[in-house]
């Protein structure tokens, strides 16, 4: 066997034994924590989860994502992560609650994941606070998620060069409907269709960002001035004096750069993979050790 390859694997039980050490240790942190906050750590364990599809029940969703985080490596420890799960089929909304902060926080990964053909919109409750959850565990999702194996679509368009803006949108229509019109130039790597609230149709327009951005410019090119029944397209970048970036490569770095071997790239990919682990693990620490009761 390569010896990098030797060396790889070797390091590899040393930074999961260590990632291991420090869960252990932060749970006893947190344990202590909620022995004199007993309420703190609750709304930073609970997530929204809206879009549902109509007639899904309790048992249903909660049994989909136990399933989808822990096939992607998204749990802390054995078992299903999700402790309570609560579905409102009326307004097609559900809250789930957690066994840990981490857990939760995980679960933000799969923002825009397909649930039985509707894109979930996973969020914060309205209720959380940064300031308290970041003394109770991390944040952020665990950068280790093994998400290649989802299709999702982000329900929250990030500002950047490629954000396009799509206004003069047919109030009636759909988020079907509107993909319809965008897909053909590629693959959507974040799209929103904003809604209003009182009517339950959409205000006209929407944003969204495709995964190969190379097609940016093709889908401004097309699709603005484009006449769609009464209303006239606007299609543009939404990020107001952002030109377009170099395009330095047509496909992926990693099409270009296959290894020839799958068994030792992925003992390699593991080994970054812990390595990232681990240095996301020690971020929060400092600040729980601040937040600690006296």
């Amino acid at each position: 066997m390569d010896p990098r390859l030797v060396l790889a694997e070797e390091s590899n039980k040393r930074l999961a034994t260590t990632l291991q050490h420090y869960r252990n240790w932060a749970g006893q942190l947190l344990a202590r924590y909620q022995m004199a906050n007993p309420d703190a750590s609750r709304p930073p364990r609970r997530i929204y989860v809206g879009g549902l599809p109509a007639g899904t029940t309790e048992a249903a969703l909660r049994q989909f994502i136990n399933e989808v985080m822990i096939r992607t490596g998204a749990v802390a420890s054995a078992g299903f992560p999700i402790s309570n799960c609560k579905v409102y089929s009326d307004k097609n909304y559900a809250f789930l609650e957690f066994r840990s902060v981490e857990e939760a926080s995980n679960c933000m990964a799969f923002d825009g994941m397909v649930f039985n053909n509707t894109y979930l919109r996973i969020r914060r409750p309205n209720n959380y606070d940064y300031n308290t959850a970041v003394t109770l565990g991390f944040t952020e999702p665990n950068p280790v998620i093994d998400l290649n194996q989802l299709e999702i679509v982000r329900t929250v368009v990030q500002d950047s060069p490629n954000k396009l803006f799509i206004g003069g949108l047919p109030c009636e229509w759909s988020e079907d409907q509107v993909k319809e019109k965008l897909t053909p130039f590629g693959m959507l790597k974040a799209f929103n269709l904003v809604m209003d609230k009182t009517t339950g149709n959409s205000k006209g327009y929407a944003f969204c960002e495709y995964q190969y951005p190379e097609v940016t410019d093709a889908v401004i090119d097309t699709l603005n001035l484009q006449t769609v029944g009464s209303k006239t397209l606007t299609v543009k970048r939404a990020v107001a004096g952002q030109a377009a970036p170099q395009v330095t490569h047509a496909l992926p770095q990693h099409v270009q750069h296959m290894p020839a071997a799958v068994t030792d790239a992925f003992t390699m990919q593991q080994h970054r993979r812990l390595q990232q682990a681990t240095q996301a693990f020690m971020g929060p620490v400092a600040t729980t050790l601040a937040g600690l009761p006296q």
